[in-house]
C-alpha cells in the first residue's frame, strides 16, 4: 500500500508564508520512515495531512492510489501524549478503539492479548493508568494502534516526553514490532539519533517553508548498534544536515549577519 505525497502545501489563514511547500516523496509498503528537521518546520502538520486530520491547500496525498481526503481506518495515528482514559484499566483502554469500530467481543479479546503480549504488558492488564509508568502507557497507547490492524502507522513523538533510558527500550520494542507485523511506519522526530535507529529512510525538512532538504537512506543492519563507526557516521552527515538548517532559522529570529 504505498502513500505517494505529491506537491503538498500548506498555508494557514493569516500566514504570510506556507508551513510546507511542495512536499513531495513516496512511502513504500513496510518502510519505515522517519521525518527531522527543526522545530517548527512542519513535521506534525505534514503527519496530519497524511492522516486526514488537516487539509492540504496545495498538492495532494494518495494511499494505493485512492486520494486522502480525510481520517481513514487505512491510517493510526499515535501522538506524543498517550490520551489513555484513566477511568478504564490497561487493556479496557486497548479495546476503546476497537469497539467504536464494531468488533465483536471475540475479535477484541483475542487482539488486546495478541499486541498487549506484543508490548509486554499483558500481566499488567488490569492495573489502572495512574499505576503504571510512563514508558508503560505509551505501550498501551501503542498495543491500542497496533489493534485497530491499519496498515499505516503514524507516530508523532511518540517518546519524547520520556526518560532516556526508557525511550531506547521502547526504540527497540518498537523495531521489534514492526518487524514482526510488517507495518509501514513515518515516524516524526527531533531526535537524529532516533531517526537513525529505527528508519529505512530519513526525510530531512527545511524550515519556513518546510521543504524536502534531503532524503537519506539508512543500509545499516539491524539491530543497529548507536555507538559504533558506521552508526556515529550516518548520524553526523545527517545531524549536520538538520544543523544548517537551525542555523538559519536563527540567523532569521535574531537577525544575525
Amino acid at each position: 500500500m504505498p502513500l505517494e505525497i505529491k506537491n503538498v502545501s500548506r498555508l494557514f489563514e493569516g500566514s504570510k508564508k506556507e508551513t510546507l511547500k511542495n512536499i513531495s516523496f513516496t512511502v513504500n509498503d513496510g518502510e519505515f520512515i522517519c521525518i527531522a528537521g527543526p522545530s517548527g518546520c512542519g513535521k506534525s502538520t505534514l503527519l496530519n495531512i497524511i492522516a486526514g486530520l488537516d487539509r492540504p491547500t496545495g498538492g495532494k496525498l494518495c494511499l494505493n492510489g485512492t486520494e486522502i481526503t480525510g481520517p481513514g481506518a487505512d491510517r493510526v495515528v499515535m501522538f506524543q501524549e498517550h490520551a489513555l482514559y484513566p477511568w478504564l484499566n490497561v487493556i479496557e483502554n486497548v479495546k476503546f478503539g476497537m469497539k467504536l469500530a464494531g468488533l465483536s467481543k471475540n475479535e477484541q479479546e483475542a487482539r488486546a492479548e495478541r499486541y498487549l503480549k506484543m508490548v509486554r504488558l499483558w500481566d499488567f492488564r488490569n492495573y489502572r493508568i495512574h499505576e503504571i509508568s510512563g514508558g508503560m502507557r505509551q505501550r498501551t497507547a501503542l498495543a491500542r494502534s497496533l489493534c485497530l490492524d491499519s496498515p499505516l502507522l503514524l507516530m508523532d513523538e511518540p517518546f519524547s516526553a520520556l526518560d532516556k533510558q526508557t525511550i531506547n527500550k521502547l526504540r527497540s520494542d518498537l523495531e521489534c514490532i514492526w518487524e514482526e507485523t510488517g507495518k509501514t511506519v513515518l515516524f516524526v522526530t527531533h531526535s537524529v539519533e532516533e531517526a537513525v535507529f529505527l528508519a529505512d529512510r530519513i526525510v530531512v525538512l527545511s524550515d519556513h517553508p518546510g521543504c524536502v532538504k534531503e532524503i537519506f537512506s539508512v543500509d545499516l543492519p539491524r539491530p543497529r548498534v548507536i555507538d559504533s563507526a558506521e552508526f556515529l557516521a550516518i548520524r553526523h552527515k545527517i545531524l549536520s544536515c538538520v544543523e544548517r538548517e537551525v542555523e538559519k532559522v536563527a540567523e532569521k529570529e535574531y537577525d544575525y549577519r
